[in-house]
């Protein structure tokens, strides 16, 4: 009955807080409650390292009006019901919509994301491609996190997107059994038939994203357990709510981190002064919800530093971030099955597969053995920029097996090695830098009472020029084995340039615009259009859509296509 009775303060908050003036007027009033001296404030209690979401980061600036007053409280009078401290059970506070108990033990929070994307693509052959104009919802993440006792935080989080097309061609076949016929003599079994499913049927998945459990003994020491963004590379600690480009990186998505979210147990924390922050973990290794297929854990950690923050008052040399990130784990060839990662442009145009068509037959590109990436990673932001970049080294071994025969047959053993960056510009001509907080960092939601919000919410414009290069190499037999016939063993290469522009018309609605030319060198049809034409080679194996093309299409594009232009525009919501 007591535990009832306590969760009448807080549900009455939320209502307070959520129903409408106009329709609180037309009931019938209701006389007010005599007053309650109320409790002594207690002390406010400190924040996890660094901020939520929303929050302005440790170091920075708290939002200010244009001519450097101080923050001032909304005008407006807040007659929601109160916890110990003083402060209401429910509302928006930090970037944060939250609910809590009366003595703050605790708290929940209602989150989310929605993204709508647009894209469209330009380039030799193109139109004449599946690469066509689409709107489509890229993330659609409801999420509930909370927060117990000031030490423990939680995170459910799923997705339903995205939307796409499901049997597109309509070749999906499944064998059914006539059973008007008589059953065949060696089986005994209805003949079967093959039947195919309709073509390009909607389709839209869903599957767990974030889902964890962090408890935190000191803002130095975390714990993590679940499922979260891996801590290799900066780039994939930064949530796709606030991602400067409306994708990851080349380096990161492409090499670093393909799976970007891995099950395990991290350790966790930064010191007081932000001059040194850490994440260490052990994982699965497989990838967002695979249960692990062998018994063999992936080590992933980051560290970085602001090596100045407490060596010199100037503000520009203060923040400047340099860090680095080490993966390494091992795949069993007696249980993992699965292809190695393919590689796609950020408008998901794939230019590199794990599989082909070998002289025996179609053949898998799988991970085998060791598993081994770097990453060093450094940001400088001055006044209204920010430079920021990331180079990454990867080595991973591998094997072939033709398909159908993954389980039992291992053709060779290879490897996949090479690098990859990025370099970033980031301008703000408009509003605050780093509205969302500074990158990379992925702390606990909390709503921090003693940070007060300001008067006008906060809005952004930030435009963006960034350079990519990936430059991998691919062996099929360097450790074992003789290459197939028709292997596609060389080098991928791939250049992109970038422009982007994101306008925050609050912490919480973003529009952005991205344009992203990616650029093939060498790059060849996998069979000549005509006698002596060109052909992929080992020069890239990487491929241009115009590429793809089958001969009589359009000919020229197929043999000169080297590049494919994409212009990307997102609306989205953060919670």
């Amino acid at each position: 009955m007591r535990s009832s009775k306590a969760l009448l303060p807080p549900l009455a908050a939320l209502l307070t807080f959520l129903l409408p003036p106009a329709r609180a007027a037309a009931q019938e009033p209701v006389p007010p409650a005599p007053p309650v001296e109320p409790a002594a404030p207690a002390p406010p209690v400190p924040p996890p390292p660094g901020d939520a979401p929303g929050t302005p980061m440790a170091g920075q600036m708290a939002d200010v009006p244009a001519d450097g007053a101080a923050p001032v409280a909304a005008a407006a009078s807040d007659n929601s019901a109160l916890a110990i401290d003083g402060h209401p059970l429910a509302g928006y506070h930090n970037g944060l919509w939250y609910l809590r108990d009366a003595n703050d033990n605790f708290r929940l929070h209602i989150q989310g994301r929605a993204q709508v994307d647009a894209y469209s693509y330009l380039g030799a052959g193109v139109p004449d491609t599946t690469l066509k104009p689409t709107l489509f919802l890229r993330r659609i993440r409801p999420e509930v996190t909370g927060e117990l006792f000031h030490r423990w935080w939680f995170s459910i989080a799923g997705d339903f997107g995205a939307t796409g097309l499901d049997n597109p061609k309509g070749t999906n076949a499944a064998n059914t059994g006539d059973p008007s016929k008589a059953p065949d003599a060696a089986t005994g079994l209805p003949p079967q038939t093959n039947r195919y499913g309709s073509a390009q049927t909607p389709r839209i998945s869903a599957q767990a994203t974030d889902v964890y459990l962090n408890y935190r003994a000191h803002p130095f020491v975390n714990l993590q357990f679940g499922q979260f963004d891996a801590p290799f590379t900066m780039e994939n600690r930064i949530s796709d709510k606030y991602l400067q480009f409306m994708e990851r990186s080349l380096a990161v998505r492409a090499v670093g981190v393909p799976t970007n979210k891995e099950i395990g147990l991290m350790a966790w924390g930064e010191t007081g002064d932000r001059l040194f922050a850490y994440s260490a973990g052990l994982f699965n290794g497989e990838g967002q919800n695979r249960l692990a297929a062998d018994s063999r854990p992936e080590v992933m950690s980051r560290v970085f530093a602001h090596p100045f923050v407490n060596a010199i008052s100037d503000p520009v040399l203060k923040d400047i971030q340099i860090g680095a990130s080490f993966r390494y784990g091992s795949k069993d060839k007696q249980f993992i099955e699965y292809d190695y990662p393919g590689m796609t442009t950020q408008g998901n145009y794939a230019f590199w597969s794990p599989t082909y068509k070998g002289a025996a037959g179609y053949t898998h590109i799988i991970p085998n053995g060791d598993q081994i990436g770097f990453g060093g990673e450094l940001r400088v932001p001055v006044s209204l920029f920010d430079l920021t970049g990331e180079f990454i080294y990867i080595k991973n071994n591998t094997r072939e097996a033709l398909e159908g025969y993954e389980t039992t047959n291992t053709e060779r053993l290879g490897d996949m090695s090479g690098y990859s960056y990025y370099a970033q510009l980031g301008f703000w001509p408009v509003g605050k830098r780093d509205i969302n907080g500074a990158p990379g960092y992925q702390n606990m939601p909390h709503v921090d009472f003693s940070k007060p919000d300001p008067a006008t919410p906060p809005r952004a414009l930030q435009l963006l020029v960034k350079w990519e290069q990936l430059a991998l190499s691919y062996a099929s037999a360097s450790r074992s084995g003789v290459a197939d016939a028709k292997n596609i063993d060389g080098d991928i290469k791939v250049n992109a340039f970038s422009i982007g522009a994101n306008y925050w018309v609050t912490k919480h609605i973003r529009l952005t615009a991205n344009y992203v030319l990616n650029m093939f060198p060498d790059s060849a049809p996998t069979s000549a259009t005509a006698q002596g034409g060109p052909v992929q080679s080992s020069a890239n194996r990487a491929i241009a859509p115009g590429n793809t093309l089958g001969k009589g299409v359009n000919d020229n594009a197929r043999d000169t296509a080297h590049e494919v232009h994409e212009i990307l525009f997102r609306a989205a919501v953060a919670l």
